[in-house]
């Protein structure tokens, strides 16, 4: 990055005072891209009785002309804190670790005043506490990865090893969940879904899906930290449990952990006739989680290409935590050209955009045959 070093701030000074900062959102969209918002930060905030999208773009400063790096791209990859309004940032370069993984540079912006602090080099990825001042983050070394804590005194610690690429905080900041995936040269701990406890290091597994290097989307937390999902695409090849796509879920305390598939919720829409012969049932994002809930988009995709329907109506589960049983109870009352944002109220409402404008919807929960 060609930025004056001159700017960069120490990390204790460059984190804007809880006193006198005032956030931009009420409301984050860390999932959510609608029209014209790919390069910029996307939120709700209130504006009298009702809520109104805004978006923030990214700092101009950033880019790179020689590696064509830039916020907004493929090229560099961000976690934005709401609590303090600053990017956790990093870059895509040469590979590093046992599996030649992707890194670069780990930095800091502050979005308003464009101020830079680089973090460290040979980073995987990396995500923010719910304070905007600590974060986790994975380090390529020679022998492993490493799952890393760092705070905003400074203090940096190791949490775990054998940590390919995905991490989340939890909502209270107490645990860092991960993955650990074969395919990535790092086999001296067994692949699955893990909790890591900050403050002790003691970590569980919490569930054995291996995504085995195929991908997918997540973490994603519940609300209140007590269940994590991951989404994984199909692996009938490569993991030593195949799968097909769908949502590893599990409960935080290792109290219970299951697998729901995709064909599981598209089975309660066998039924609909589709509307383009070319086209398939899909389900796609973002999945809202609450208490044993969970809500997502069902609409038609192309069928070799990604799951994200152009149209689609929003469905809403019911979760047995005890037997993994998935209950379509509720599809929302919404125009099936609308958007699926966020949760108004968790496991009660949601907030829809339809036409630039963001509307409540409350789930009336009936199970439907």
């Amino acid at each position: 990055f060609k930025i004056d070093t001159a700017e960069f701030l120490p990390l204790e000074t460059a984190v804007p005072q809880p006193t006198t900062f005032t956030p931009r959102f009420d409301r984050f969209l860390p999932f959510a891209n609608p029209e014209g918002g790919s390069n910029s930060l996307t939120g709700l905030v209130r504006q009298g009785d009702g809520w109104q999208l805004a978006r923030v773009p990214y700092p101009t400063g950033l880019y790179n002309e020689e590696l064509g790096y830039a916020l907004g791209t493929d090229s560099v990859d961000s976690d934005y804190a709401v609590a303090t309004d600053r990017l956790l940032a990093w870059t895509f370069g040469g590979g590093a670790g046992p599996g030649n993984l992707a890194v670069g540079q780990l930095f800091i912006v502050n979005v308003a005043t464009e101020e830079v602090e680089i973090v460290a080099d040979n980073v995987v990825s990396a995500g923010w506490a719910p304070n905007g001042l600590d974060f986790a983050y994975i380090l390529a070394t020679p022998e492993t990865y490493e799952l890393r804590w760092r705070t905003a005194a400074g203090e940096d610690k190791l949490l775990a090893v054998d940590v390919p690429h995905t991490l989340k905080v939890s909502p209270d900041g107490r645990f860092v969940a991960f993955t650990r995936e074969s395919w990535y040269e790092v086999d001296g701990t067994p692949p699955g879904l893990y909790v890591v406890e900050i403050e002790t290091g003691i970590e569980t597994q919490i569930s054995p899906l291996d995504r085995a290097g195929y991908g997918g989307t997540g973490l994603y937390w519940k609300p209140d930290g007590s269940h994590v999902f991951l989404f994984a695409t199909g692996n009938d090849d490569r993991a030593e449990t195949p799968h097909e796509e769908g949502y590893a879920w599990a409960a935080t305390d290792g109290s219970f952990q299951h697998f729901l598939p995709v064909s599981a919720f598209k089975a309660f829409f066998v039924g609909e006739p589709l509307s383009n012969s070319e086209l398939v049932r899909c389900v796609g994002g973002p999945a809202l989680f609450a208490a044993n809930q969970i809500v997502l988009p069902v609409g038609e995709c192309p069928a070799f290409g990604p799951a994200n329907p152009e149209t689609a109506q929003f469905a809403v589960f019911a979760l047995d935590p005890q037997s993994g049983e998935v209950r379509l109870t509720a599809v929302l009352p919404t125009p099936n050209t609308a958007q699926l944002l966020t949760w108004d109220t968790p496991g009660e409402s949601v907030f829809v955009l339809d036409e630039g404008e963001v509307t409540s919807v409350e789930i009336e929960r009936v199970d439907i045959e």
